[in-house]
């Protein structure tokens, strides 16, 4: 959508510029000063980053790093996202977020009025009012993915797709939840906002169920629906939802009941510890930006000795490693990951991503932990 708004605004802005007269002042607004709005829609609404949409995030993301609307500028600020150095992750994980809890949660206007905003005092107090919707935002899905996880767990109807469903759980943060249940036991999950008479449902799903063509077999249940292939939502009326939840299960169960359920992880390349250095991050950076359809490079480093292993964050919810090949120590963080800490023994493989870590001024080589291994050595 992003995409589409951008090339018509250009396409505008050079036809009222090809009819000025000759010699009369050019329009007020050059298209290249959209690039960053650009770069924040297209990560942020995860458009697959590649051919055309790779490099409009690209030229956007050299544009976002220097910009000049104090609203970016005050949001980054918020966000902890130092100028020069935002990249697709910063915006997947930190600038968007903060923009969306807008709408989740109150008024989208909110996020507009930052954007559009000339006035520093006025930015950093919506940037502020963003930071903390987020953080309200971050509290109710994790309520929701708790409620509707024990719902699951105490149904044993809900087998290869999963369903949860609650009077008070908010149409904001659904979709949110339905993605962590996802990650968590990859299965297809719906989470549905139940009403007095509709209901609004929201489903994330695995590659091997296309979730949209799912809800296109049981169109006859719902008032609308839409998607795409992992993700989707509907409007159903209440009274509807035993025989929904009927026919999308039997769906599901006859289209995965043959297939190995189990994430898989493609591995680019085996490396050693001691090899990792930041010349090698930089290499690894000339294939940015990277994100949806165009991961980062993956890497797998064997029979790696821990020197430390603690779980961090509120609640013990990420997993800090020391790691070391008999080189330098490497550090590692597996976030959302504490409770693989019962997992971790003397000697490990560890699957990751290379990046830096930037903290009190101080850049180091951090690994970014997807999985674990005890080491067959």
């Amino acid at each position: 959508g992003v995409g589409v708004a951008y090339r018509v605004a250009q396409g505008i802005l050079r036809a009222v510029s090809a009819n000025q007269p000759r010699g009369a002042q050019a329009a007020g607004l050059d298209e290249a000063e959209l690039l960053d709005l650009v770069a924040l829609g297209t990560v942020a609404d995860i458009v697959p980053l590649l051919q055309e949409n790779r490099e409009l995030v690209r030229q956007g993301l050299a544009r976002l790093n220097r910009t000049t609307r104090v609203g970016l500028q005050a949001l980054m600020q918020q966000a902890g996202v130092t100028p020069g150095q935002a990249d697709a992750t910063a915006i997947g994980f930190r600038l968007a977020p903060r923009l969306n809890a807008a709408g989740r949660l109150e008024s989208a206007m909110l996020a507009y009025r930052l954007l559009s905003s000339q006035d520093q005092t006025e930015a950093a107090e919506l940037a502020a009012q963003l930071g903390r919707l987020n953080t309200q935002r971050q509290e109710l899905t994790e309520q929701t993915v708790q409620r509707a996880r024990r719902q699951i767990e105490a149904n044993p109807g809900n087998g290869l797709l999963l369903l949860a469903e609650g009077d008070d759980f908010l149409h904001g943060v659904v979709g949110l939840a339905a993605g962590k249940l996802t990650e968590e036991f990859y299965r297809p999950t719906i989470v549905i906002e139940r009403g007095p008479d509709f209901s609004h449902g929201s489903a994330r799903s695995i590659p091997t169920f296309h979730i949209t063509k799912a809800l296109d077999q049981v169109a006859h249940l719902l008032e609308r629906h839409g998607g795409h292939e992992a993700a989707a939502g509907f409007k159903i009326r209440s009274d509807r939802l035993p025989q929904f939840r009927a026919e999308i299960q039997a769906l599901a169960a006859a289209e995965l009941a043959q297939q190995t359920l189990q994430p898989t992880l493609e591995i680019d390349a085996l490396v050693r510890l001691s090899d990792l250095d930041f010349g090698l991050l930089g290499v690894l950076q000339q294939l940015e930006p990277c994100g949806q359809e165009n991961r980062p490079p993956v890497l797998l480093a064997r029979d790696c000795k821990v020197l430390e292993a603690r779980t961090v964050g509120g609640e013990g919810a990420h997993l800090k490693l020391t790691l070391s090949d008999g080189g330098p120590p490497r550090e590692a963080i597996a976030f959302r990951q504490g409770h693989w800490l019962s997992r971790v023994r003397q000697r490990m493989d560890v699957v990751f991503a290379l990046e830096a870590n930037e903290y009190n001024g101080n850049r180091r080589l951090q690994l970014n932990v997807h999985d674990l291994k005890l080491s067959e050595g």
